[in-house]
C-alpha cells in the first residue's frame, strides 16, 4: 500500500510529497477545515506498543507548545504499521536553504535580518523551556528546524522530532558510514551522553554563529564523519570575538557563554540570550527588511527547485496545474535541502606542510565571517548580476546605448578606439599608384612596338 493512501490519512487531501534520498515521506496535506499541514511520516512498518507509548508520550510535551514563535504541533497519527506527525504549515522558505542560498553567493543575511530570526528562535525556545509541568525539549535547533515565512515570519519546528525518530529507529543517530554527514549538535550528546536544556541552548549558540558570520559551524572538519564527531565532542567552533569583533560585546559574550563546552559550567540559558538580544540590538525592523529581502530573492529560490523535483512532488491523481493547489515546489521549499553544498563554499587552504609553522591566531577560511549583502539588492540573472551576488565585485559600469536596460553606477563615458590604420595610407599610397600607373603606360609602348617589329 502506498504511505499517501494509508487509511490514517483518509482525512487529508494529500497536495504535494517529498521522498527524501534516507528517511521517510514528508506530505503537505489540507484538513477538512482548509488549512495546510505538513505531514512527516516517521515510519511505515509495524509499529510496537512500547514504541506507539513513547511517541504518545513525546507527542504529549510538543501539545504543551504554544508560543507564536513554534511552529504548532497538530495530530501525532499511530496505527498498527504506520505513525507520523502532523504540524502547521508556514509557506516559505527552511532557514537552511536560505542561508545556503546566500552563502553561495558570498554573501551572509543583514545583521537586521539575522537579529530578527535570532530573536525569534530564543523565544520560542524560552517558553518551551519555561513549560508548566518541566520544560520540553528540542533536541536538534539548527538552521534544518526552522521555517521563514515570505512576510518574515519566522518559526522553530520539529519539537521532539530528533527523538521521535529515535525511537522507531532503535536510538540509532550517529552517521551508518563515512559518507553520511553527522547532525550538528552538542558536546554531551556527541559523546553520547543524556541531552537536556543547556543541550538546545548550545546548539542555539551554534544557529547564532551561523547567522552572524554566514558559516556552518565545524566546517573545516567535514572531510569525514569521524572528524566531524570529534570536533562536536571538544565543541572546537571560532568564536565571535575573532571572527565578528564588530558586534557588541555583551552579544559576543552571551553567545560564547552558551557554546561552552563543558556543560556543568554553561549557565547561559535561553532567557537570558534572548534578554541580551533584545537590549542591546535591534531587531524592529528585522521582519520587514527579512520580508523585503525575500521578495527580491523569490524567484531564485523557487527556481532552485527543479522542474523534475517539481513534477515529482505533484501526487499522480491531482493535475499539475490545479486552481487550488499551492504552487509546485513549495514543500520542497519549506524543507531543508539534503543534498551536498559545493566544496567550494566550505573549503580553505590547504593546512601547511609543517604544522607547526601554522598560525593559531588566524581565523580559518571556513570561518571568517562572510560580507552582509542588503535587502534592496538582488541577486539576478547573468545581464543584471546584483554587485553583493559576487565574490569579487565587478567595477561600476552603465551601458549606454539607449535600447539596452542600464545597470550598476553612474555613467562612465567609454570612448571608441581609433580607427586602424594601414601602412600603405594617404601620400605613399597616391605616389604608389602613381608609379604604378607610368609603368604600365611605358610598358604597354614597349609591348606594342615589340609586336610591330621595325618598320
Amino acid at each position: 500500500m502506498e504511505i499517501g493512501t494509508h487509511p490514517a490519512l483518509r482525512s487529508f487531501q494529500i497536495l504535494q510529497e517529498l521522498s527524501p534520498e534516507r528517511g521517510n515521506k514528508t506530505y503537505l496535506a489540507r484538513t477538512k477545515g482548509g488549512n495546510l499541514v505538513a505531514i512527516k511520516v516517521l515510519a511505515s512498518r509495524e509499529i510496537s506498543e512500547e514504541e506507539s507509548s513513547l511517541l504518545s508520550k513525546e507527542a504529549s510535551s510538543g501539545a504543551r507548545l504554544g508560543h507564536d514563535a513554534i511552529l504548532q504541533p497538530r495530530a501525532l497519527l499511530v496505527e498498527k504499521d504506520f505513525a507520523a506527525i502532523v504540524t502547521e504549515f508556514v509557506p516559505g522558505v527552511s532557514l537552511q536553504r536560505l542561508l545556503r542560498f546566500a552563502a553561495g553567493r558570498g554573501v551572509r543575511l543583514p545583521d537586521v535580518c539575522a537579529y530578527w530570526i535570532l530573536e525569534r528562535v530564543l523565544a520560542g525556545l524560552a517558553s518551551a523551556h519555561a513549560c508548566s509541568g518541566g520544560p520540553v525539549l528540542h533536541r536538534g535547533v539548527s538552521a534544518s528546524s526552522v521555517v521563514v515565512g515570505w512576510d518574515g515570519t519566522v518559526k522553530l519546528g520539529d519539537f521532539g522530532l530528533v527523538r521521535m525518530r529515535q525511537i522507531v529507529s532503535g536510538g540509532q543517530v550517529a552517521p551508518k558510514s563515512e559518507r553520511d554527514v553527522a547532525p550538528i549538535m552538542s558536546p554531551e550528546e556527541a559523546r553520547g551522553d543524556r541531552p537536556d536544556v543547556r543541550s538546545d541552548v548550545f546548539c542555539a549558540g551554534l544557529l547564532a554563529i551561523r547567522l552572524l558570520t554566514g558559516r556552518t559551524p565545524y566546517a573545516r572538519f567535514r572531510s569525514s564523519a569521524s572528524e566531524m564527531i570529534l570536533a562536536m565532542a571538544e565543541g572546537n567552533v571560532a568564536r565571535l570575538a575573532r571572527t565578528r569583533p564588530d558586534l557588541p560585546a555583551e552579544l559576543r559574550d552571551a553567545i560564547d557563554a552558551a557554546l561552552e563546552p563543558d556543560r556543568e559550567k554553561r549557565t547561559m540559558t535561553a532567557d537570558r540570550m534572548l534578554e541580551v538580544v533584545r537590549a542591546h540590538v535591534s531587531s524592529e525592523q528585522g521582519k520587514a527588511a527579512l520580508a523585503k529581502l525575500l521578495d527580491r530573492w523569490r524567484d531564485q529560490l523557487e527556481a532552485s527547485v527543479t522542474p523534475w523535483e517539481k513534477r515529482a512532488s505533484i501526487p499522480d491523481d491531482m493535475p499539475e496545474d490545479a486552481a487550488d493547489a499551492p504552487k509546485a515546489g513549495t514543500l520542497m521549499l519549506a524543507m531543508p535541502d539534503e543534498r551536498p553544498s559545493e566544496p567550494a563554499l566550505v573549503g580553505g587552504d590547504a593546512p601547511p606542510d609543517e604544522p607547526w609553522k601554522a598560525n593559531d591566531d588566524a581565523v580559518a577560511a571556513e570561518e571568517a565571517a562572510l560580507a552582509p549583502t542588503r535587502p534592496d539588492e538582488s541577486v539576478s540573472r547573468l545581464g543584471s548580476i546584483a554587485p553583493d551576488a559576487l565574490v569579487m565585485p565587478l567595477p561600476a559600469m552603465r551601458i549606454t546605448i539607449p535600447e539596452l536596460p542600464t545597470y550598476g553606477g553612474p555613467p562612465v563615458n567609454i570612448p571608441r578606439p581609433p580607427p586602424k590604420r594601414g601602412m600603405l595610407t594617404g601620400g605613399p599610397a597616391a605616389a604608389l599608384v602613381g608609379v604604378t600607373f607610368v609603368l604600365l603606360v611605358v610598358g604597354t609602348i614597349f609591348l606594342f612596338r615589340w609586336l610591330m617589329g621595325p618598320s
